[in-house]
């Protein structure tokens, strides 16, 4: 994108106008959403677009669809609309919202001890748990404040806190000759057909030296498509080791894998306009973690 002046001369109105275009891909269905006519929109997008100094949209007589200048704005406006919304919210009163996300089972043993902590703390607050299948929770466009994640989001946007450190488990179908043994290691799976979650997973072939990976790949979108796909026997899929203890299946059972680096299990949350109160709830992830921590010390 290009460079913008310091007053820029973006205003709420063009955020709003083009959120709605992005998400009905229509100009005349995204004014009617605003109560604005539709040239009134395509005047307020086009002066977003000049403000900004490139194409957000392109769009021609059939579809509307977004640059990829467009894909990147779309999560900031998202963020800056919603702490609009909340900062609103706060000063008329309200009840403060903590919207916390997650991306799949792997991190349920964490979540609940944490948010049951951080509500005692702060009674007057109103957690809300969502799951959003993507790598980082709803984070990235403000739809979380703070998310668990298998796995290090790997990008300095976001603050983390490790919780854990997960072994990997591999789950088989039921009938699979790898059953046999207690554990496995990667090499033993080289010749598999590997199931990878390719929204909010963790597994790649990059686990495999390069010379030993698996030739073949099913890829699925979420964790119950993972879990069906192993148990009709397409493949079979690593993941950490709490989401094996979480989600059992009559046709699928759960190998360690002893070679396998361990997953991180990550609460996360972004640096820049974090929700004021991330900062307690981070407080009680260190809490929980400390006393989880004292409690595998003494078991």
């Amino acid at each position: 994108m290009s460079e913008m002046p310091a007053e820029h001369g973006v205003e709420i109105r063009h955020l709003r106008a083009f959120v709605a275009v992005a998400r009905e891909r229509n100009f005349t269905r995204a004014a009617q959403t605003l109560q604005i006519t539709q040239p009134a929109m395509s005047r307020t997008v086009a002066s977003l677009e000049r403000l900004v100094g490139t194409a957000l949209l392109s769009r021609n007589r059939r579809t509307v669809a977004l640059t990829a200048a467009g894909q990147q704005f779309l999560a900031h406006a998202h963020r800056v609309l919603a702490v609009l919304d909340e900062a609103v919210g706060a000063a008329t009163g309200g009840s403060p919202v903590l919207r916390v996300g997650f991306t799949w089972g792997s991190t349920a043993e964490y979540t609940a001890p944490i948010v049951r902590d951080f509500e005692r703390a702060h009674p007057e607050v109103t957690v809300e748990i969502r799951r959003y299948d993507d790598t980082v929770a709803g984070l990235d466009d403000g739809r979380t404040h703070v998310g668990f994640l298998p796995g290090d989001p790997g990008a300095p946007r976001f603050g983390t806190l490790v919780l854990a450190d997960e072994p990997r488990v591999v789950a088989l179908p039921a009938d699979h000759p790898l059953l046999s043994g207690e554990e496995v290691v990667l090499a033993d799976l080289a010749g598999e057909t590997i199931v990878i979650n390719v929204v909010s997973g963790t597994t790649t072939l990059e686990l495999w030296a390069s010379t030993r990976r698996p030739d073949t790949v099913v890829r699925v979108r979420n964790v119950d498509e993972w879990m069906e796909a192993i148990a009709a026997g397409r493949g079979v899929g690593l993941t950490p080791a709490s989401t094996g203890r979480l989600y059992t299946h009559p046709q699928i059972r759960y190998r360690l894998v002893a070679d396998s680096p361990r997953v991180p299990i990550t609460l996360a949350w972004p640096r820049l306009a974090a929700h004021p109160l991330v900062a307690d709830f981070v407080a009680s992830a260190e809490r929980m973690r400390h006393r989880r921590d004292q409690n595998n010390l003494s078991s």
